[in-house]
């Protein structure tokens, strides 16, 4: 529970109700713009709502709370990146690299974006083995989810049997 004082009377705030905070967080900033507690919540709800919705606008409103915050930072760089993954030329690659980058600088204990960076590199040059591979080791030493840990375990097997390939028939 969270109390926010008007005047001399509490008004209590179950911060176990996002859509609460989000529909009211503005107005209490605005009358509270001190209070950490007030925006610590504030902020954990719309962190909820965004991961629940797997929603890009939720993690920008939280930047605008938030400029640091670290969680927000990365699902929008990873938006980006795999954004421009799609794109398939080289040079939306090199965007997808610097995004998956940025994402690994907000948090550095998650082995997703080097995945994406891999694949990534594999996609802006089919005869790059080392860079590739060096991102799907580097992902596999950090935390992954066993379904990702499983895709990168593939793509880094991939590569290699490729690279057998590749090798062999330059031999």
């Amino acid at each position: 529970m969270l109390f926010i004082y008007k005047g001399c009377a509490p008004v209590a705030f179950d911060t176990r109700n996002p859509e609460l905070l989000i529909t009211r967080g503005d107005s209490l900033l605005l009358v509270h713009p001190d209070d950490a507690d007030l925006r610590t919540a504030i902020v954990d709800a719309r962190l909820a709502l965004a991961k629940s919705k797997n929603s890009l606008n939720e993690y920008k409103k939280i930047l605008e709370i938030d400029p640091k915050n670290s969680t927000a930072r990365y699902h929008i760089y990873m938006a980006e990146g795999k954004a421009n993954h799609k794109k398939g030329h080289k040079n939306g690659q090199w965007d997808a690299i610097q995004s998956f980058a940025k994402a690994v600088a907000a948090i550095d204990t998650v082995g997703e974006p080097y995945y994406w960076a891999g694949r990534a590199y594999e996609k802006k040059d089919e005869t790059d083995f080392e860079l590739p591979l060096e991102s799907y080791d580097k992902a596999l030493s950090l935390y992954l989810s066993s379904e990702m840990r499983g895709k990168v375990k593939s793509a880094r097997e991939s590569l290699l049997q490729r690279k057998k390939i590749y090798e062999d028939f330059w031999k």
